[in-house]
């Protein structure tokens, strides 16, 4: 997993749930669920912590929803480049032709 610089950020949004449940399955949590968690711990969270939560919420159920794609990276890995799926490309071909000529003598 990638460093986390802010650790108790993540830990807020782990305490608040990071999605809710919605009609057609998980949604990102609402301004009014962050508020209403907020009032119940007595705390009050900076605007921009506030903010960071809702689009962290956000981006785990987009990630959450891409994640379903059976060629889907993991999050903390970077894409593949054009050069890595030619290279793939190319050992998945002369993997089949191998196979192939092995089976037809």
């Amino acid at each position: 997993m990638p460093p986390v610089s802010c650790p108790w950020v993540v830990d807020y949004l782990m305490e608040v749930g990071p999605t809710e449940a919605g009609a057609m399955g998980p949604v990102p949590v609402s301004w009014r669920e962050i508020d209403h968690w907020q009032q119940c711990l007595g705390i009050a969270l900076d605007p921009w912590v506030t903010r960071l939560l809702r689009r962290l919420s956000l981006e785990f159920v987009a990630e959450s929803h891409r994640a379903r794609e059976a060629d889907c990276p993991a999050p903390w890995n970077s894409r593949p480049t054009d050069f890595d799926r030619e290279a793939l490309s190319r050992k998945v071909t002369q993997t089949f032709r191998a196979i192939a000529m092995s089976t037809s003598t």
